[in-house]
């Protein structure tokens, strides 16, 4: 007898998104987070001309790239100082975290890998593995750069937000060693 995968899968996606809810009713900052994500990756995918299914995983791995961070005690997500050398290791392990989370949801694989390479850096020196350059997933590109904006203009418990322009100036700064050139100048053409 074949069992039916459809239903199956429907449920595992159902209960990756409720975990995304949970990240977000644990964290003030996770909350509305995501969403705004969705919208302005969206932007930046649209003036890089990403295919429609391409630009379609790029949506499901906004919306659920820090779904990792439900792996993260809440004690170290929502601290208001600096965080100790063991804390700051095991936040980095949020991108594996959410990768193998979304890796249980068949037709995702994409999304996952997205969600894994979140926080590599053009120049190599990101993580959680190093990737440099066209090694990173463009959506993945994408997905840091918009992240990073969203960091500087929003703020964290540990430092008040920037302005938009101070948040420009710092990705500007930083193109071609945290973020891909080319993404910098499709962000930026948005504003213009």
């Amino acid at each position: 007898m074949e069992v039916p995968t459809e239903p199956y899968r429907v449920k595992r996606l159902d209960a990756v998104l409720a975990l995304a809810r949970a990240l977000e009713a644990r964290d003030d900052h996770s909350a509305g987070h995501s969403q705004a994500m969705v919208e302005l990756v969206e932007k930046v995918a649209l003036r890089m001309d990403i295919s429609p299914a391409g630009l379609d995983t790029l949506r499901w791995a906004a919306l659920l790239h820090d779904i990792g961070k439900i792996g993260i005690p809440a004690g170290i997500l929502l601290r208001n100082g600096p965080l100790t050398t063991e804390e700051w290791y095991r936040v980095k392990k949020h991108p594996q975290i959410g990768a193998e989370i979304v890796t249980n949801v068949s037709d995702l694989a994409e999304v996952a890998e997205l969600i894994h390479a979140h926080h590599e850096r053009f120049d190599g020196k990101g993580y959680p593995r190093g990737l440099a350059g066209e090694n990173i997933p463009l959506g993945a590109r994408i997905i840091a750069l918009v992240d990073a904006y969203s960091a500087m203009t929003n703020g964290r418990t540990y430092r008040p937000p920037c302005s938009h322009e101070e948040a420009v100036a710092e990705l500007m700064r930083c193109s071609g060693t945290n973020y891909d050139p080319r993404v910098v100048g499709a962000f930026l053409s948005i504003y213009r």
